[in-house]
């Protein structure tokens, strides 16, 4: 009978018992929800990384791995898996569309690509595109290396084109962001994978280790672990640059060797051959001197024949005219003598000239081939020796080149170095942070006012109490009763709570989440403990009030506990001592006060219960406001520099590669940049270091200003004095004047005095003068670092794009990616807020209800003796809920003190290393907070008329006895 009246009572009082219910399920399910969010999400980014194995170290190296650096880094590293990869940045055409894509080689062990859609690719000119830049209906497509690269670019594939078969995403990209790039725009567009085969280099660009163990992410584990392995895995690494430097060179080397063997060889059978040209020359010459030897003493002999035969014609002349004067006096034997020699003579002049003129054509034909020889051999001997001399210089650049090889830069990226992983932990630290705080405040409001319905509900049930006690029952027995009432609600509202809220709320964190995130959906998180937790807090708000409330109507008798409690006395209000005030309230009113202000219990359980919903309003407003604008308060009141750029080598003002790509020294600021470790008290962190030239003008690319906006003048500093920012300086509790303590590998233990506290929002920094530094610290490093602006209306992506291709330049950092990605990773977080904005209106709604619905039921017998003095029904409405609305006035006036001082609470305890927030709640904020809790208790009012139509009168008003 017993069990019964227990389930008869619960369906008699079935909306208070729902209310009680629902409040515990709101409490549990927004404390339970909002703290298994974070542990949720990392679990399934967990399973998610271990799945496709991402990655623990990126190696790097500036000169890339051969086939035998890979093989020595895989024999030399213990991991699970070493991979090699090759990834090279080119613009794609598609569509009559140009894209700035990374072309990834196909991994097999290491960041696993996951197929989306299509088939993987088979041949070498297949390949799987970004599924964040295309979808299924692209599959089957052409895509190609676009004519405008460079050659190098375009001479890196076998192909020109790729088929695509499938859309993939992968792990190295689990957000929305690409990275950037030095073609095209300055960003990426997308990645694009193929098969190793498809490159025409055997050099490959990273090398990807994965561990032989999984502990959780960003855990303590985790950060020891990459701490073990990484020196010996940084040994590694250098070692293969070394090899690979010192390869590169010998190759160069023994080319460079080979060529001077080889000229070597040339010189010595080309000399060979012009020292036998040079004999045969000389041979010739010296027949053609001999010839020419030959023809002189023809042309002498010839002379001295000519001479003879002229005398001997001369005396043959003289003896035939001898002959006619006197032919007896004529001697024909001398004659003919003479005549005979002078014939005979005649024939070897013949003969000496026709010898004569064969001489000289061979001396004019063997003169013109010595001349032409000689000048072949000229030309011959010119000729090579300027081959000669072009090889030389050749073999010369090619030494200086190789002098000018520089020994391999390694990088050692561990995952911090992936900036979806990085805005990842970012994004869940805050949903834990939020999980902290939030929920357990939530759960108190609950807790508050379950305790006040449950004891109200025992004080309602005291003559109940009595007959039981009358009729015998043991006071375990009755006390049983409630604690049941109480417990199964607790118990269903627990369970109901738990489940919903740790299943829903990750899921619509994630939903909202999956705007930045591409990986997986989220598995459902369950924590035993947690439910434990719930249940005990939710059994000890519940059960344990209604025992403790039991209790003390135990400690009376059946027979005074069946009389009603004797009407509380009535006394005079403090109001009441305010004549000008209270003469000039209507009776009603009058009343309304008293009854306020004489039930102190119901009061201030009202008022804090009401104070409480309307002060997580405003702590769920006040935590967007604190969100909402930081990145645009950033890079557009502080950070006003358009890019900040990194060089290679240290530079000193004017930075020539700016100059040469057409910006002034106005446009850009040279500093050194470096980070140290601030030590302040027991406080330690790691902090970035700016110094800039005494006098520079670093109020074009840095608005240095404190919180209230003044400005804070670098020249005003004192020579030991630095700024720095207010968020390290809120967390450490530093304050101007204080001395704090940096340091650094490189840099001694040095103390400087904090001589002003600026506003940032992004990252954590200190300013000081150049003189400060040579002052305390010593000559200032290479200055590598510059902040530059670009002209208004230029791109600041493609004004990266184009520094960045020069090779004096590192790094190009437009701030509008920075301005994107945490504007992208505060908008995400909004979902959390209208999560606890809504959750924290529902349980609002349930509260005012629930307290409307305490407030009748313990004032069934006024109300009723109202309705039988005549009031109206409007007018017995208006004489019940217009303390409802007062209250709610009161406690929504209480809730925005409150709100304030939990929003600070709040948001101390939301840490996030590279974000300071704006803490602070906008006018609108507690406006909105204030009309909400008005306007719940409004609708409730009209809800709950009703209930006051359905009092009778004459039940109501029967006496107890």
């Amino acid at each position: 009978m017993l069990a019964l009246s227990t389930f008869r009572e619960i369906k008699q009082s079935l909306g208070r018992y729902i209310a009680l219910l629902m409040i515990i399920a709101i409490g549990v399910g927004f404390f339970a929800g909002l703290k298994v969010t974070d542990p949720a999400l990392r679990a399934s980014m967990q399973q998610y990384f271990e799945d496709n194995e991402f990655y623990d170290f990126r190696l790097i190296s500036s000169l890339g791995f051969g086939e035998d650096e890979i093989e020595y880094i895989k024999n030399n590293i213990d991991a699970r898996y070493v991979e090699e990869s090759i990834a090279f940045d080119v613009m794609m055409s598609y569509a009559d569309s140009e894209y700035a894509m990374k072309i990834i080689s196909l991994p097999t062990n290491i960041n696993k690509v996951v197929l989306m859609e299509g088939t993987w690719p088979k041949y070498e000119n297949e390949c799987l595109v970004d599924a964040a830049a295309f979808d299924e209906i692209h599959v089957g497509d052409t895509i190609k290396v676009a004519d405008g690269n460079e050659k190098e670019d375009r001479d890196r594939f076998k192909y020109s084109s790729f088929k695509i078969v499938g859309i993939a995403k992968s792990p190295l990209y689990i957000q929305y962001e690409r990275g950037t790039t030095s073609i095209g725009t300055g960003v990426l567009d997308g990645f694009l994978y193929v098969k190793n085969e498809a490159f025409k280099d055997d050099i490959y660009t990273d090398c990807y280790v994965k561990l032989d163990s999984d502990p959780p992410i960003y855990s303590d584990e985790y950060d020891k672990l990459i701490e073990s392995k990484e020196d010996a895995v940084q040994a590694v690494l250098d070692k293969a640059a070394e090899d690979r430097y010192a390869g590169i060179i010998k190759e160069a080397q023994d080319k460079m060797d080979d060529a001077r063997e080889e000229l070597e060889e040339k010189k010595a059978s080309t000399g060979k051959e012009f020292d036998d040209a040079k004999a045969e020359l000389d041979s010739a010459k010296k027949k053609i001197n001999s010839g020419k030897k030959q023809i002189e003493e023809y042309e002498s002999l010839e002379a001295q024949l000519k001479d003879g035969l002229d005398q001997m014609l001369s005396g043959i002349n003289q003896m035939e005219m001898a002959r006619s004067v006197n032919p007896a006096m004529f001697d024909e034997n001398q004659y003919n003598a003479l005549m005979a020699e002078y014939q005979e003579k005649s024939a070897q002049l013949y003969t000496l000239q026709s010898g004569l003129e064969k001489a000289r054509k061979e001396y004019n034909s063997g003169k013109k081939e010595y001349e032409d020889g000689l000048a072949e051999y000229e030309d011959g001997v010119k000729e090579f020796d300027e081959k000669i001399a072009e090889a030389e210089d050749e073999i010369a650049d090619a030494q200086k080149e190789i002098d000018d090889i520089e020994e391999a830069d390694t990088y050692l990226l561990k995952r911090d170095g992936n900036a979806g992983y990085v805005c990842f932990e970012s994004d869940s630290t805050i949903v834990g942070a939020i999980g902290n705080v939030f929920p357990i405040f939530f759960f108190l409001v609950a807790a508050l006012v379950c305790m006040t319905t449950m004891n109200r509900m025992v004080e309602d049930q005291r003559t109940q109490i009595g007959v039981l006690k009358a009729l015998g029952y043991s006071n375990g027995a009755i006390m049983g009763k409630f604690a049941f009432y109480s417990g199964s609600a607790a118990f269903v509202g627990t369970l109901l709570g738990f489940f919903l809220g740790t299943f829903g709320f990750p899921q619509a964190i994630w939903y909202a989440y999956q705007m930045m995130y591409n990986t997986r959906g989220v598995d459902y998180y369950f924590d035993p403990v947690m439910l434990v937790i719930c249940f005990v807090v939710a059994f000890i708000c519940s059960v344990g009030v209604t025992l403790v409330s039991c209790r003390v109507e135990m400690t009376e008798m059946a027979a005074s506990l069946m009389r009603p409690k004797a009407p509380k006395a009535g006394k005079r209000i403090f109001l009441e001592y305010i004549p000008f005030f209270w003469n000039r309230l209507k009776f009603l009113r009058k009343v309304s006060l008293r009854n306020i202000f004489r039930y102190k219990g119901r009061l201030i359980m009202m008022v804090m219960g009401i104070g409480g919903c309307t002060a997580l309003l405003v702590a769920g407003f006040g935590v967007y406001d604190s969100i909402a604008d930081i990145a645009e308060n950033q890079y557009t009141n502080i950070s006003l520099y358009d890019m900040d750029i990194t060089l290679k080598k240290g530079s000193k003002v004017p930075v020539h590669v700016l100059e040469k790509n057409g910006y002034d020294t106005e446009d850009y600021i040279l500093f050194y940049h470096s980070s140290v470790d601030l030590k302040f008290g027991k406080h330690t962190k790691n902090i970035y270091m700016n110094v800039y030239d005494d006098g520079a003008d670093i109020d074009k690319f840095f608005d240095i200003h404190d919180v209230k906006g003044n400005h804070i003048d670098m020249e005003s500093l004192g020579d030991d004095e630095i700024v720095l920012n207010m968020g390290i300086c809120d967390r450490f509790d530093i304050k101007k004047g204080d001395k704090v303590t940096i340091s650094s590998e490189d840099m001694k233990p040095v103390t400087l005095t904090i001589g002003a506290i600026n506003q940032n929002f992004i990252n954590n920094y200190m300013y000081m003068n150049a003189s400060t530094y040579e002052k305390n610290i010593g000559p200032i490093p290479e200055k590598k670092n510059l902040f530059v602006v670009v002209d208004e209306g230029i791109d600041s992506h493609e004004a990266g794009a184009a520094l960045m291709g020069d090779n004096a330049i590192s790094i190009v950092q437009p701030t509008q990616d920075m301005l994107d990605r945490v504007e992208n990773m505060m908008g995400s977080l909004n979902i959390i807020i209208y999560l606890v904005i809504g959750s924290a209106m529902a349980l609002a709604a349930v509260v005012v209800y629930n307290l409307t619905n305490i407030n009748i039921s313990e004032r069934v017998r006024e109300i009723a003796t109202v309705k039988v003095l005549g009031f109206y029904k409007e007018e017995t409405r208006s004489y019940v809920f217009r303390e409802n609305i007062l209250l709610a006035i009161m406690g929504a006036a209480v809730g925005l003190v409150l709100g304030k001082f939990f929003h600070a609470f709040i948001m101390s305890q939301i840490i996030v290393d590279l974000i300071t927030f704006d803490v602070r709640v906008t006018p609108l904020s507690y406006v909105l907070s204030f009309v909400l809790t008005v306007i719940f208790t409004l609708v409730i009012n009209v809800l709950m008329g009703p209930k006051l139509d359905e009092i009778s009168m004459t039940e109501s008003l029967k006496a107890v006895e």
